[in-house]
């Protein structure tokens, strides 16, 4: 089921009394959009390595503290 937000164009909206002359539906989807295995497996091998990097930085941050 779609969902649908209410629009105003700049041009038809009136700054004096904050109202829209002319409303227009706009559709939402309701949740994320569809994604292949692929696509997840990029995510998570990207959010892996970030992590990875983040904490091989902390312990040579840590080994030089140590010194």
């Amino acid at each position: 089921m779609t969902a649908y937000v209410q629009g105003c164009y700049l041009a038809d909206y009136d700054t004096a009394t904050n109202t829209c002359t002319t409303v227009y539906l706009i559709p939402q989807t309701a949740g994320l959009p569809a994604m292949s295995l692929a696509d997840a497996q990029e995510i998570g091998v990207a959010l892996a390595l970030l992590w990875a990097v983040a904490w091989v930085i902390r312990r040579v941050k840590r080994l030089i503290d140590q010194s």
